[in-house]
């Protein structure tokens, strides 16, 4: 309409979808007696080969030392994960899975697979670069 300012409302739209998603994931790990933060982890996890720092998860996830912990342990009570002085680095904690972690991997990986096949199905490759490419500026630390 003429004379009717359009607002553009990314930023809202991207939390509806985020919490969405997070519903969806979290409504999948439950079957499994985790949270969607829990998979995502167990996902990281089973996707990398080399000792994984706390440090590393807590930039990959971009989360607070102190939420990691909690989310760690939490993990631990569950006999999911070890965390052990790293190789690497003596002052670090090095997260390892469980037989019981590594158990859930092949399921975890194969529902992040599924969700990714479905994005893939409704949008083109561009569509997809586009989105991922406003998903990182939205990443990014202290956007003002």
């Amino acid at each position: 309409m003429k004379g009717i300012n359009v607002i553009h409302d990314t930023g809202r739209l991207l939390k509806i979808a985020a919490r969405q998603l997070t519903k969806n994931f979290d409504k999948f790990a439950q079957k499994y007696d985790l949270t969607a933060t829990q998979m995502s982890i167990i996902d990281h996890l089973g996707r990398t080969n080399n000792e994984v720092l706390q440090r590393d998860l807590e930039l990959e996830f971009n989360i607070k030392r102190s939420t990691a912990t909690l989310i760690l342990q939490r993990m631990e009570k569950k006999n999911l994960v070890t965390r052990t002085t790293a190789y690497s680095d003596a002052r670090q904690k090095a997260v390892r899975l469980t037989e019981k972690g590594k158990k859930l991997v092949k399921t975890v990986i194969n529902y992040m697979t599924y969700q990714q096949n479905l994005l893939e199905k409704n949008f083109t490759k561009s569509e997809i670069q586009i989105f991922e490419k406003i998903l990182k500026y939205y990443g990014r630390e202290k956007i003002l």
